[in-house]
């Protein structure tokens, strides 16, 4: 009764230490595994031909590794609880895998090297991590986390070429963070969308021919990045709430950039370097910041902030400019400098402590200022070529400024209401200017000086002066 008893225990506690080791080498491969509880463990190493393999392990400390190495690879394996780990090489010829894991302190690494690979890996909660390593060829990868520590990480296509790259991630909540990373060359794209909540990151770097890039995050500490150098290069970034950040860096060829970013601590960056560069930045709520920073070939730029304590800063260097900003309550700023080509600048603040600030250097400038109440000023400056300005202030503390300095000239200030002051400058060659200033303490100073001068002043009602003085 004893024995038997003590019998029956030993043959319980040998049932509860799964393990597996499955090794084939050559032909029609296949391969299937099922382990459920306790310290499981599964090895299977495929080397070559039709290669298939599944493990499914069901409780406690899982783990398993499969290695499949040339011809129609595939392999899948699903995990459900405690100590997951799941590790799949596979080497050549038509790779897929798929790992699914479901809870506890999950991981997954799945390396594929070449052929038309693919992987999915699909986790549920507490620990996460993926790592997918692909290298040549028709490289596709996804991977879903849903809840706790998540972080997920692809990269794809070593070197220069032959992979057709993709990759997907998407993270839920916790600790979300994301890092793509496609290199050489053919036809990257990368998509981190959905990262809902808690301390998001996500960081894309590209590098040659069709890159692409967007980003969705929607709640706690995100911050973006994306990083692209050369080809149809993209990019796009939006993030809704809390301490966002943003970031986009393009190198060469079709740029384009992106950014949304809805509320909270907003603050956002686009630089962009050469060929068809555009920009964009747009911010809606809490305390804005922005810059774009574009340098040579088709640039544009656009920047709208909508509440709190915006400020934007452009600057934009060679060839076809042109520039934007939108901005309407609070703290308003700008700035914008713009240096050869075809500038063209326009600034709208609507209210609150409105301040601008534009410098064009040569071609066909233009410049373009409107703010309508308050803290209002103003300052142009252009140097060279065809320069225009206007500026149109509304209510409140006017002041503007305006120098120009050669070719056609023009300038046009109207100040309407408090303690309007205007300044206009301007130097060599066709000037005209005219200010019209409608009430309070109104002053204004016209100073032309070689050329065709024509100035006209207009002030309708108190504290009036003027001074204009023209020389040839």
């Amino acid at each position: 009764m004893l024995s038997a008893a003590a019998l029956m225990c030993g043959t319980m506690m040998f049932a509860q230490f799964n393990t597996s080791d499955v090794e084939q080498t050559g032909n029609g491969n296949g391969s299937n595994v099922n382990q459920v509880g306790l310290m499981n463990n599964s090895d299977v190493d495929q080397t070559g031909d039709n290669n298939t393999s599944a493990v499914d392990q069901n409780g406690t400390t899982n783990d398993s590794a499969v290695i499949e190495s040339g011809n129609d690879n595939t392999s899948a394996v699903t995990q459900l609880g405690t100590d997951n780990e799941s590790t799949v090489w596979q080497y050549g010829d038509d790779n897929t895998s798929s790992v699914d894991q479901n809870g506890d302190t999950n991981d997954s690494f799945v390396w594929q090297d070449g052929d038309t690979n693919t992987s999915t890996v699909d986790q549920d909660g507490n620990g996460n991590n993926a790592y997918i390593d692909q290298w040549g060829h028709d490289n596709t990868s996804e991977a879903y986390q849903t809840g706790d520590g998540n972080n997920a990480e692809a990269y794809q296509g070593y070197g220069t070429g032959n992979g057709f790259h993709f990759s997907y991630i998407e993270q839920n909540g916790n600790g979300n963070n994301a890092i793509v990373n496609q290199n050489g060359g053919d036809g990257n794209y990368s998509a981190v969308y959905y990262q809902n909540g808690d301390n998001n990151d996500a960081d894309v770097d590209q590098t040659g021919n069709g890159n692409a890039s967007e980003i969705w995050q929607t709640g706690v500490d995100n911050t973006s990045a994306v990083t692209q150098i050369g080809d149809g290069n993209w990019g796009q970034n939006e993030q809704i709430g809390n301490d966002n950040n943003g970031d986009i860096d393009q190198e060469g060829n079709s740029n384009y950039g992106g950014i949304g970013q809805y509320g909270n601590n907003n603050n956002s960056i686009i630089d962009q370097l050469g060929d068809g560069n555009f920009g964009l930045n747009i911010q809606q709520g809490d305390f804005n910041g922005s810059m774009i920073t574009q340098v040579g070939n088709s640039n544009y730029g656009e920047t709208y902030q909508t509440g709190n304590a915006n400020s934007s800063l452009v600057t934009q260097s060679g060839n076809t400019n042109y520039s934007g900003v939108t901005q309407t309550g609070d703290n308003n700023s700008s700035g914008v400098a713009q240096s050869g080509d075809d500038n063209n600048s326009v600034v709208v603040q609507t209210g609150d402590l409105n301040n601008s600030s534009v410098l064009q250097v040569g071609d066909r400038n233009s410049s373009d200022v409107n703010q309508n109440g308050l803290g209002n000023f103003s300052d142009v400056k252009q140097f060279g070529d065809d320069n225009i300005s206007e500026v149109d202030q509304d209510g409140t503390s006017n002041i503007s400024g305006v120098l120009q300095t050669g070719d056609d000239n023009y300038s046009s200030v109207i100040q309407n209401g408090f303690l309007n002051t205007s300044t206009v400058n301007q130097f060599g060659l066709s000037h005209d200017s005219f200010v019209n200033q409608q009430g309070d303490f109104n002053t204004s100073d016209v100073t032309q000086t070689g050329n065709n001068h024509l100035s006209n002043v207009t002030q309708i009602g108190n504290g009036n002066g003027s001074i204009v003085a023209q020389s040839n």
